[in-house]
C-alpha cells in the first residue's frame, strides 16, 4: 500500500516520497559515453585535418616531409602543412580533452578529489607539450 495520505487531505512535497539516488553505475556510464563522444568528434576533426593537409600537400605537389615545431605552426604559409600540423594538433590534444570531460562530470557529481587529481594530469600533459 501506499505511504500517501488518500481522503480529503492535501498532498505536500513533504508527503512524498524522495527520489532515489541516483545509481553511481549508471552516472560512470553516462561519463564514459560523455567522454567517448568527446574524443571521437576530436579524432574525427584531427583525421579530416591530416587528410585535407594531405591531399592540400599533394595537389600542389609538395612531397616532401619536414620537421614542424610548435611555435612555427602558425608561420606556414603553406596551407597543406598548416592543415597537417593543426590536425596533428587536436590529435595530441584529444587525451587532454576527455580528461577535462570527464572533470567536469566529476565537478557535477561533488567528487572534488578526483577531479583535482586529473585537472594535475592534464597540467602535467600540457607542460609536456608546452616543453617539447
Amino acid at each position: 500500500m501506499s505511504d500517501l495520505p488518500t481522503t480529503g487531505t492535501t498532498v505536500t512535497a513533504a508527503d512524498r516520497p524522495s527520489p532515489a539516488s541516483p545509481d553511481p553505475l549508471a552516472q560512470e556510464a553516462r561519463t564514459n559515453r560523455l567522454t567517448a563522444a568527446a574524443l571521437l568528434v576530436v579524432t574525427t576533426l584531427a583525421l579530416a585535418l591530416i587528410l585535407a593537409g594531405l591531399v592540400t600537400s599533394l595537389a600542389v605537389g609538395d612531397r616532401t616531409a619536414r620537421p614542424l615545431a610548435l611555435a612555427d605552426l602558425g608561420s606556414q604559409h603553406d596551407a597543406g602543412s598548416l592543415l597537417l600540423g593543426l590536425g596533428l594538433l587536436a590529435l595530441a590534444a584529444a587525451p587532454g580533452l576527455g580528461i577535462l570531460v570527464t572533470v567536469a562530470r566529476w565537478l557535477r557529481a561533488g567528487d572534488r578529489r578526483h577531479a583535482l587529481l586529473a585537472v594535475l594530469v592534464v597540467t602535467l600533459l600540457l607542460g609536456g607539450a608546452l616543453l617539447g
